[in-house]
């Protein structure tokens, strides 16, 4: 049973996503009175690189049921192949700090989010660490400060990653899938960063499989996010900031009505702490249902 709180977590994956989505999601949570919590991914938008995926399995019926081309663009498509790549956040730091100024939570959610999501298993730990100062350090020339938060692409973390986000004296990261808050155990120690793991399944991992139109998706995750303790939602600046806009304000109000309190995901970490000790949990690796590939997941607790 819900204790009324619902976590809000947007993704910022791609050049376009940040110059149109985030704009439009920001007059969506203002009109609505509701914060999030935004991760930005800062550097080269390679979506284009994807391609690369297509003999994996899944990959290519998640493109076709989701209308990839048209939510994301052609543009965005063949962007690092067929066309250059383009910045993300660092070519749009107004609209990042917009997104502050507004009261909402900001963090990072990668340099390259491409390469990290497609080869990170394949990164000796100096290129994971230096990955993630990159992106931190862009974070830094826009805001003027160090991030809070951190958020790994596609659910994607190890041990390297876990370890070196513990230098930078994070107040959480959300890195993983779960079911709560929890401190990550790493070679039988226990980390100090809290995992504030996404909870519920995406739009793009639901649509033309679990549901068939994005309406009874919004409907149903209203009604899991009211059975969760701890519920997070990830949306993504492409997609309920372009087409499914409308769709997402509809949730937004149903949260509302069922007397769930949308919040960043810190004010959700807060009301969990206030309930007792977090547990601590391994980091696991599994498939989900929807995307290729396996994420990070919260194992059982020690």
């Amino acid at each position: 049973m819900s204790l009324g709180v619902l976590g809000l977590r947007v993704d910022v994956d791609t050049h376009e996503g940040m110059r149109d989505g985030v704009p439009r999601l920001l007059e969506v949570l203002e009109e609505e009175g509701v914060k999030a919590t935004f991760y930005f991914a800062m550097g080269p938008d390679r979506s284009g690189l994807a391609v690369l995926n297509a003999l994996r399995p899944g990959f290519l019926k998640k493109m076709t049921r989701t209308s990839a081309a048209r939510v994301y663009g052609l543009r965005t498509v063949l962007s690092g192949t067929l066309l250059p790549s383009r910045p993300i956040g660092v070519a749009f730091p107004r609209i990042a700090c917009r997104a502050r100024d507004e009261g909402h939570e900001t963090g990072v959610h990668a340099w390259d989010h491409r390469q990290w999501q497609d080869r990170l298993f394949r990164f000796p730990p100096e290129k994971t660490a230096a990955e993630l100062d990159k992106g931190f350090r862009a974070y830094e020339q826009i805001f003027r400060e160090p991030p809070r938060t951190y958020a790994a692409p596609a659910w994607l973390s190890n041990d390297d990653a876990l370890l070196h986000e513990e230098t930078y004296n994070l107040a959480y990261a959300s890195d993983c899938r779960g079911t709560e808050p929890f401190l990550p155990i790493v070679r039988g120690q226990t980390l100090k960063t809290p995992q504030v793991p996404a909870t519920l399944p995406t739009l793009d991992e639901a649509l033309g499989d679990t549901f068939q139109d994005a309406p009874a998706y919004f409907a149903a995750m209203v009604d899991e996010a009211a059975r969760a303790s701890w519920p997070v939602f990830t949306l993504h600046a492409e997609m309920e900031g372009g087409p499914y806009e409308d769709d997402f304000r509809v949730f937004l109000r149903r949260a509302r009505a069922a007397g769930l309190r949308c919040v960043p995901l810190g004010e959700l970490l807060a009301e969990r702490l206030r309930q007792g000790r977090l547990p601590a949990s391994p980091l696991h690796y599994e498939p989900v249902r929807g995307r290729h590939g396996v994420l990070s997941t919260q194992g059982v607790a020690a």
